[in-house]
């Protein structure tokens, strides 16, 4: 008996819309750790070997519907085979269930990894499980419909996160591809592939869609795998080696994605998450329900509900066991299902068919628009699900180190039921900072809260010990964000975050505007997290601004030079510090003195500095030719009677580059002779220019850096207010 196909059929472009949406949940979940290797980047060569694959890939399905464009694989097989085929039905039954447990399982471990959600994952599971099962049931027209509007906010919102994170690229975030021999590239290309389960929904929902259906995949697949590398690629040039450590480094990258008042835009990516997952297991219910119907036209109306159930227990279940994780994270278990799914059975089929026109084309009116408001409840999960008077806002945390023991010392800002901001200062200790954390709670009775303005400071006995080996920590934190500040306490951690102004404690965001006046004055290097974990993975060295507190306040006294391994070398002065911020282009603006040759005293405001680096080889040595240039405005004179003329201007900028380029003198010196800290990031220029010259000098780096070839070329342009007949300054 023929299974009573439904009328209902869709447009091609609401097909590949479909299969647009459910593979941006793929997408979320790339990282590192699926494709056994180090770097996110090697994932873009991937994405291209994954296309060109898919073409080829697709040929069966192609293949097996010439004889009959009506058939897909089930059809295929009962009007080819008989009976027997209908021994298929279990086959694609059970991958479709696999898929969209895996794909749930995702949301899944990021909410139990990352977020606090507002119920038990159980719950969870089964809640957009059976909203799914309904859009199941209800058709495919609804499924379409639902995705042409979630492909809208999908698009946009990772349009506008790429977009923010373009902005933010950092050329020097990019190493070169290969490195490893291309192993993590061709692994990522694999997994790619594994993930396609659009190709085997494509022979099912191909014989709903009406329209050029060629046209429609050439233009899916080119959109799917180049929206894949843009995010990648934006994610990866603005975040660098960072995202190497994320279990889910779009989400990472996304929190940092930030525009004006908009302070990341994680909230928007877990919408897009969540709605796109909507429309992947409606659709994964939908051909699970097709399947069922095939051997049974009846079964529908129960196929949707159980395999909704089925699908919510195997997410949990993958999440519980290692072994499961194992196998459905991995890439052969799916690889080989794709495989066989997509390309053998509709190849066989293709091979055998006979060619019989029987049966009415099928399908059921489609899925699940109105039930997706239902969404907007775990939408919520980006908020807290406890109170905000019972969270322990956490502003400041100061990391000691006595004998074995990490000593906390953490400043937070704590809701009343009042809602009045109330300050306090928490002491804690531990044989590791997450213990000690941990202790915070069981002293405080509140979850702590990290905020999106938190100071981590470092005591001096931390730094000259090691950060190293606490640093995986922060990584690793789900609620700590890349942009969290970093600083060297001069002397304890405590001190300063218990330092006094007016019988108050200081805020730590007063720590965290100090470290921001480096836009104004020059001389306080700012450090976020996500800048300090990538100088540390680039075999170079880092460094950190260092406060002290004083009589009535807190004030900047110079910057730390760290080795590789996060551990303290030396803290060099607020001259070789400006000449740090002009090497690594870091510098935003400030005022600089200079000596005119007739004895006047200049003071220039300095401006539009930009630093470019051009390495090549000398011999067995590396050669820098470092290039400074900046604008300059005329603060003071102390020779107000003097005209300045054109060559009173000249004496200026000539006098303010040769300032300029002795204190950047001053830093290479220190820095890079004294005490063979590149933290110039002239290891990763070498590292992209001579790939195989840098493996040959990785291991000795320090030495080779403070033998290295430094050339400074610097230029200073002092802004004229006219031409000829300028006017007198005073």
């Amino acid at each position: 008996m023929q299974p009573n196909y439904a009328k209902g059929t869709i447009g091609a472009g609401q097909l590949f819309l479909t299969l647009f949406v459910a593979r941006i949940v793929i997408l979320l979940s790339l990282n590192t750790a699926l494709t056994g290797g180090e770097r996110l980047q090697e994932l873009l060569p991937s994405c291209l070997g994954a296309y060109l694959l898919s073409f080829p890939l697709v040929l069966p399905v192609w293949l097996m519907r010439r004889g009959n464009p009506k058939d897909d694989p089930l059809r295929a097989a009962r009007r080819i085979l008989g009976r027997p085929g209908l021994l298929l039905a279990p086959v694609y039954a059970v991958y479709f269930l696999c898929f969209g447990g895996f794909c749930l399982s995702l949301l899944l471990l990021f909410m139990a990894n990352v977020m606090e959600p507002l119920a038990p994952l159980p719950v969870l599971a089964l809640a957009l499980s059976l909203t799914a099962a309904y859009a199941a049931f209800q058709g495919v027209e609804t499924i379409g419909r639902t995705a042409a509007i979630v492909t809208g906010l999908a698009a946009g919102g990772l349009a506008l996160i790429a977009a923010l994170l373009t902005a933010k690229i950092d050329p020097l975030n990019f190493v070169p591809f290969f490195e490893d021999g291309g192993r993590q590239a061709a692994q990522g290309g694999l997994l790619l592939l594994a993930r396609s389960d659009g190709l085997t929904a494509l022979a099912f929902l191909g014989v709903r869609a009406r329209g050029k259906l060629t046209r429609g995949f050439v233009i899916w697949n080119t959109a799917v795998y180049a929206l894949t590398a843009a995010v990648l690629a934006a994610a990866a040039g603005a975040m660098g080696g960072y995202l190497d450590r994320q279990l889910f480094p779009v989400y990472a990258a996304a929190a940092s994605a930030d525009a004006g008042i908009v302070q990341g835009m994680d909230a928007v990516l877990i919408g897009i998450w969540i709605f796109s997952l909507l429309v992947k297991l409606s659709t994964d219910l939908y051909l699970f329900r097709l399947c069922a119907e095939s051997v049974r036209p009846a079964a529908g109306k129960g196929a949707a509900i159980a395999g909704a159930v089925l699908t919510a227990g195997l997410a949990i279940a993958v999440c519980s066991f290692r072994s499961l994780q194992r196998v459905f994270y991995g890439v052969e278990f799916f690889l080989v299902f794709t495989l066989v799914c997509a390309c053998l059975i509709p190849l066989f089929l293709a091979i055998a068919r006979v060619l019989r026109r029987r049966g009415k084309r099928r399908g059921r009116r489609a899925a699940a628009l109105l039930l997706a408001l239902l969404l907007c409840l775990p939408l919520t999960g980006c908020q807290e699900q406890i109170r905000l008077n019972h969270r322990l806002l956490v502003e400041g945390i100061g990391i000691d180190r006595e004998g074995g023991e990490f000593v906390l010392t953490v400043q937070s800002t704590r809701i009343a039921e009042d809602e009045n901001r109330e300050v306090s200062v928490h002491t804690v200790s531990g044989p590791s900072v997450l213990e000690a954390l941990s202790e915070l709670t069981r002293r405080t009775g509140q979850n702590p809260l990290y905020g999106h303005g938190l100071v981590v400071a470092f005591g001096r006995s931390c730094a000259e010990r090691g950060v190293a080996e606490w640093i995986d920590f922060l990584v690793r934190s789900p609620e700590l964000r890349p942009s969290a500040q970093l600083l060297m306490a001069e002397g304890s951690a405590a001190d300063l975050l218990t330092a006094e102004s007016e019988g108050k404690t200081i805020p730590a965001g007063t720590l965290a505007d100090i470290l921001g006046t480096a836009n104004i004055n020059g001389r306080i290097a700012s450090v976020s997290l996500n800048s300090f974990v990538n100088r540390l993975d680039e075999d170079g060295a880092a460094y950190l601004p260092v406060l002290r507190p004083i009589d009535g306040g807190v004030e900047a006294s110079g910057t730390a030079l760290l080795d590789g391994e996060g551990r303290l070398l030396s803290v060099i002065g607020d001259e070789a510090t400006r000449g740090l911020l002009y090497l690594t282009g870091e510098f935003s603006g400030g005022l600089e003195k200079a000596a005119l040759p007739d004895g006047s005293v200049l003071t220039a405001r300095l401006r539009d500095l930009q630093t470019e680096v051009d390495v090549s080889l000398d011999g067995e040595l590396p050669r820098f030719v470092v290039s400074i240039r900046c604008g300059a405005d005329v603060a003071a004179l102390d020779a107000a009677d003097e005209s300045a003329d054109a060559g009173l201007y000249g004496e200026m900028e000539r006098s303010l580059a040769e300032r300029i380029k002795k204190e950047a003198q001053t830093a290479l010196d220190l820095c890079l002779r004294d005490d063979q800290a590149d933290v110039f990031r002239f290891s990763r220029r070498v590292r992209q220019a001579y790939p195989e010259k840098w493996r040959e000098w990785r291991d000795n780096w320090g030495e080779i850096a403070a033998e290295a070839i430094v050339t400074l070329d610097v230029s200073v342009t002092v802004a004229r207010v006219g031409q000829e007949d300028t006017p007198p300054i005073g």
